[in-house]
């Protein structure tokens, strides 16, 4: 709620609280919608370039490069180097924020973009050490892809039980009032926590 006081919604402000809500939620959605696009390309051109040419692993962004000379001829290495910087881009400031919320609201700091950076300094020098963070990891020679592969697998594993907590948290009426989550989005959280749950169990069997 301290965020949404600072853009002049107190508690006692139903529509100003409903507006802001319902623009978060096509935020999320429109994100999600574009994100799971944007996947499906990427997985549909690997397979169309990469499969098709017998490549099913690539442990070096060098080797990323390399295979897109299979799409873009000569201009694969121009074309590896836009697509990098327009994802970084896009990413660091996500990431990177969505680290500095969890440790602002573990800590109990102010928190939130919309303030300015004398009013919450701790959370945008998180956001600031995420990033140099970053910068060394890549300075002392770590392997970005292989980085990549493991964050997937933590983000996997911790999919699950985060999904659980979302979902009993936004049942608890003591909390949201009457902005607690309805059957149908309820019913659709439990799924995805059954899905990302089940779906690494069944492919590590043998």
């Amino acid at each position: 709620m301290e965020e949404l006081q600072d853009h002049g919604m107190a508690s006692g402000d139903g529509d100003g609280v409903d507006t802001h809500l319902r623009a978060m939620c096509s935020d999320v959605v429109a994100g999600m919608s574009s994100g799971v696009l944007v996947m499906f390309a990427i997985m549909v051109t690997s397979a169309a370039t990469l499969g098709k040419a017998g490549i099913t692993t690539v442990s070096t962004a060098e080797e990323a490069a390399l295979a897109l000379e299979l799409l873009a001829g000569s201009a694969a290495r121009l074309l590896f180097t836009l697509g990098i910087v327009g994802t970084g881009l896009l990413a660091v400031p996500v990431l990177a924020g969505s680290t500095s919320y969890a440790i602002a609201e573990t800590f109990g700091w102010r928190e939130g973009l919309g303030l300015k950076m004398t009013q919450a300094k701790a959370f945008y020098m998180v956001i600031v050490g995420s990033m140099v963070v970053g910068m060394l990891m890549n300075m002392i020679g770590t392997n970005p892809v292989r980085m990549l592969y493991w964050a997937a697998i933590l983000n996997g594993l911790a999919a699950p039980p985060f999904i659980v907590v979302i979902l009993l948290l936004s049942r608890r009426r003591y909390l949201l009032g009457q902005h607690v989550s309805g059957r149908v989005s309820t019913w659709l959280v439990a799924a995805a926590a059954t899905v990302s749950a089940v779906l690494p169990v069944l492919y590590l069997m043998p």
